[in-house]
């Protein structure tokens, strides 16, 4: 897939979600196992998932997850999930989630395992500083996408459209997908329809940025870790109910 300076070829690929009309559900299914099977049936084909990397090795940017999607489907992926080394600054994240969600800082603030009430202030304070220094890029999300200086906001930004792009559905499983998430729904709101998130959590942020977008919360785990095993286990159900591959 060819895409422009701007990534307008890549955008006028996006087409409204039409929904498969041929899927028979699992007679063994049932509550969010049911309904997962149903986002896949509307979606899928032959199932055979890919994890796409990033590592400290990478230089990732945004055409980079573009190339790296296309690879992807290219090679018989029906489905995406993602894998990364590097995390993202997680006041990067939320003042991101925060903007493109218009909620204020303490709404999109979560406080992890260990976390001491010290250092959850401290990164208030710091994400209501970058939320008001960067209010008025709302209308330029490529350019939120570049106050992460790692370049993996940008790289998510990019597979995902090309994911959408392909037709291809996507498991988010951590915060800063999400972050990116949000950043490529604003360029087209019509994207998100093939993305859904990996499981429910009792961080805000997640919670706002799902609702945001009216994607699937994900299974019902309530995970708290930005470590993609809501994502992962949904893969997994996905193949045993499928007879699919996962790579």
């Amino acid at each position: 897939m060819s895409i422009t300076e701007n990534g307008s070829d890549l955008l006028d690929r996006i087409e409204s979600f039409v929904p498969h009309t041929e899927f028979t559900m699992s007679p063994l299914a049932s509550g969010s196992l049911a309904e997962l099977l149903n986002w896949w049936g509307q979606r899928g084909s032959n199932f055979q998932a890919d994890s796409i990397d990033i590592n400290i090795d990478t230089a990732p940017h945004y055409e980079l997850g573009v190339h790296r999607v296309d690879a992807a489907v290219d090679s018989g992926a029906t489905l995406i999930h993602f894998t990364s080394d590097i995390h993202v600054d997680p006041i990067v994240t939320r003042s991101i989630i925060g903007l493109l969600t218009r909620k204020d800082a303490w709404q999109v603030t979560f406080e992890g395992a260990g976390a001491t009430d010290s250092l959850v202030m401290t990164q208030l304070a710091e994400t209501v500083t970058m939320m008001r220094a960067h209010r008025e890029q709302r209308g330029n999300a490529r350019a939120l996408a570049d106050l992460d200086p790692s370049g993996v906001i940008a790289f998510y930004t990019g597979a995902l459209l090309a994911a959408a792009a392909r037709k291809t559905p996507v498991i988010l499983g951590s915060t800063q997908e999400l972050a990116a998430a949000l950043i490529a729904h604003r360029i087209s709101m019509k994207a998100s329809s093939w993305w859904r998130n990996g499981s429910t959590s009792p961080d805000r942020a997640v919670g706002q940025a799902i609702e945001r977008m009216s994607i699937p919360a994900g299974l019902p785990l309530n995970l708290s870790e930005d470590q993609g095993i809501g994502a992962q286990i949904s893969i997994e159900l996905l193949n045993t109910f499928t007879g699919g591959q996962d790579s």
